[in-house]
């Protein structure tokens, strides 16, 4: 598989969902029926339809693949008194094949369907079948009712599905209905997924009475992205659209279809998620146009998420409240405190370090603040940082909630409030003219600090000013330093290793050694030496002070007895390989941070031995100048001076740019490998 040139944003579009799309082909209505049935690539889609040929398809981006998706297809109608009060409903329609190759794919014979219990979808006219192909001729095993299992859980009423007579090398296919009785919701559509796609093929019709926003993604190209309007109740309509006048008395259908869509399923080194690269479509209701001009318009904006947001009882309610409960403790709090700035850390650092939070990423609270307070325990995120929000704002100060996406949970649209999108909230309190963004969920975290998780691109504020705040990757530095000394005394050759960690790196060690004893830590280092190493004492500096970079220390002793000595000069830091092996690139190097480490030894040669041969001095930049690496090494008579600097000024890597960062860790990775040769004296 080629890599893909770079990726497609994420594209809203909002009203009019498809006639403002851009590539589309406008499309008489006397030319529908013929449009895009005989489209390169595309299969024969009616059901049972399957030949010998069908269990040799052509292999797509995988040499092996567990299963291929021969095809699948989504089609959307509205349908009139479908829905909830006899309006319209979305009718949602799926018909899939799928050619099971190894025993590890068979799961996708086994499918789960589910419909809300309390009438807000339901499920139809399921239909399935295997196909095996035994002595050159397709058998065929119907799905019937003893193959269906009824279940439910707390809201749904679940189906599961179990394909007969599955074997490596059978085809299923399947097809089912899902009726959504409000307009407010479109099922969205992945493309793409954990195996090959020969055709996957989305088909919306919507009367123009509505419009939605469309936001799509992904690298994948379009051999078909088709718009045909037609004429209410017109020859060539998919469906009947009864006797109901709509606004401009017009359909509109779009198709999209995507042909040998290769796999989306193995995150390549820093990947953030591959929820951030899987080629899909999305819709949000905007607006909805009535006959007499007047237009109702959905599309949510800041403002008016804002408003919503502050006035929810599981967000934003409490925070305009006195919470006069707080009083009490709070006063003690602050007691003495001399600015606003000392305030803020002291509030900071109290609720911090006195309540307890299981580290849950949400957006919204779990239990009233009240109880929280009382309890000094909190179920999730949101429960803390909202509290801290209140805390402040009892306190007269300028604070506000900022909800984001982690990282994990993929990225967000700045432009286009899409609350589903978000997953995390914080707190950004002012004063003196400087803003603090602040996490209180855990207590590894210092004031000023975020978790790197937090940094993934855009975040709003909740508050009048509807801020879009930066939290990108590349606005991080994480700065590790090390230094290692090594000297001949009377005791031998000995030694210390002292590292002081990054703020990401404290923060993890710290959270680590809420689990381990540092003893546990040394030792799990002591099994990573050579066998001519011993430690001495170690310990951590500043391991209960979250605000200051947190240090790791050992002594050392060597007991050297070969003629020839093969040292390498870095403990713990090298690359033992490239992060980067693959020769292709499918999507951006996600870094959770820029990165400046320096490690520096300062060694003098061991008694007996004399140095035979020293690595050589290297300096090697990135294309762009946004990477360095240098290693530089020098001897004064028994003195050896070494050093090493890593430096990467982004943290995101376009695939064009894979080439040139592969080439240079690969570079780093080989030249850390280089020891000092000492050859022992006569």
């Amino acid at each position: 598989m080629k890599p893909i040139a770079k990726r497609t944003a994420a594209i809203f579009l909002p009203a009019c969902l498809f006639l403002l799309l851009a590539t589309t082909i406008l499309r008489a209505q006397s030319e529908a029926a013929s449009q895009w049935p005989g489209s390169p690539g595309r299969p024969d889609m009616t059901f049972g339809t399957i030949t010998p040929a069908s269990f040799t398809p052509p292999l797509i981006g995988d040499s092996a693949p567990r299963a291929v998706i021969l095809f699948d297809r989504g089609e959307v109608v509205f349908e009139d008194g479908r829905g909830g009060k006899g309006g319209f409903g979305v009718v949602f329609r799926r018909h899939t094949r799928i050619l099971l190759l190894h025993k590890s794919a068979f799961h996708l014979a086994a499918l789960t369907l589910s419909s809300y219990r309390k009438g807000e979808t339901s499920l139809e006219d399921f239909k399935g079948a295997t196909y095996n192909l035994e002595n050159g001729s397709v058998t065929t095993s119907d799905l019937d009712r003893s193959n269906i299992f009824k279940d439910r859980n707390t809201n749904f009423d679940l189906e599961k599905i179990a394909f007969p007579n599955v074997k490596e090398g059978s085809i299923i296919e399947y097809s089912y209905t899902i009726v959504y009785p409000t307009i407010g919701f479109i099922p969205p559509w992945s493309f793409q997924g954990g195996y090959p796609e020969l055709w996957s093929e989305y088909d919306i019709t919507v009367p123009r009475l509505f419009d939605y926003a469309v936001k799509m993604q992904g690298y994948e190209k379009f051999v078909l992205d088709t718009v045909i309007t037609y004429n209410d109740n017109a020859p060539g309509l998919p469906y009947a659209m009864s006797n109901r006048t709509f606004f401009g008395n017009q359909t509109v259908r779009h198709v999209w279809a995507q042909h040998n869509v290769p796999p989306l399923d193995k995150p390549e080194p820093y990947t953030t998620t591959l929820k951030n690269h899987i080629s899909r479509i999305e819709f949000q209701l905007s607006a909805i146009r009535q006959n007499n001009g007047y237009v109702q318009t959905y599309s949510t904006t800041w403002p008016q998420l804002t408003h919503e947001l502050l006035k929810n009882d599981n967000f934003g309610s409490s925070l305009s409240d006195h919470n006069r409960w707080m009083d009490e403790e709070l006063t003690k709090v602050v007691a003495g405190s001399a600015s606003n700035a000392e305030t803020i850390r002291r509030l900071y650092a109290w609720v911090r370090d006195h309540f307890t939070c299981i580290p849950v990423d949400r957006m919204y609270i779990s239990q009233p603040l009240k109880k929280t307070w009382e309890e000094k325990k909190a179920g999730n995120v949101a429960d803390i940082n909202l509290l801290l929000t209140a805390v402040y704002r009892h306190e007269g100060l300028d604070a506000s909630p900022v909800i984001l996406s982690t990282r994990s949970n993929g990225y967000t649209n700045a432009n286009y409030p899409l609350l589903s999108e978000y997953n995390y909230v914080i707190t950004r309190v002012r004063a003196a003219g400087k803003d603090y963004l602040l996490d209180a969920s855990r207590s590894y975290v210092g004031f000023g600090q975020l978790p790197e998780a937090c940094y993934n691109d855009w975040a709003r504020a909740i508050d009048s000013s509807h801020d879009r705040i930066s939290l990108f990757a590349d606005s991080v530095k994480e700065s590790r330093r090390t230094l290692v000394v090594l000297a001949n005394t009377d005791s031998g050759y000995v030694g210390t290793y002292s590292r002081t960690a990054g703020v990401f790196e404290s923060m993890s060690l710290r959270n680590q050694l809420k689990k381990i004893r540092p003893e546990d830590f040394f030792e799990n280092i002591k099994k990573t030496f050579p066998g001519n190493r011993q430690m001495g004492a170690a310990g951590f500096d500043s391991a209960d002070v979250a605000e200051v970079p947190l240090v790791w220390h050992y002594d050392m002793k060597y007991r050297f007895t070969s003629k020839t000595l093969y040292f390498n000069p870095i403990f713990h830091e090298r690359f033992n390989s490239s992060p980067f092996n693959a020769e292709e690139r499918h999507y951006p190097v996600e870094m959770n941070f820029c990165i400046d480490n320096r490690y520096v030894l300062n060694m003098e040669v061991p008694k007996g031995y004399a140095i035979e041969q020293l690595p050589k001095s290297q300096r090697i930049t990135l294309e762009d100048s946004s990477g360095l690496f240098e290693y530089a090494i020098s001897a004064d008579g028994p003195l050896i001076s070494f050093g090493i600097q890593l430096k990467l000024k982004k943290a995101v890597y376009s695939v064009e740019e894979y080439a040139g960062l592969r080439r240079f860790f690969s570079i780093i990775a080989n030249k850390e490998k280089e020891p000092i040769v000492f050859k022992k004296i006569d």
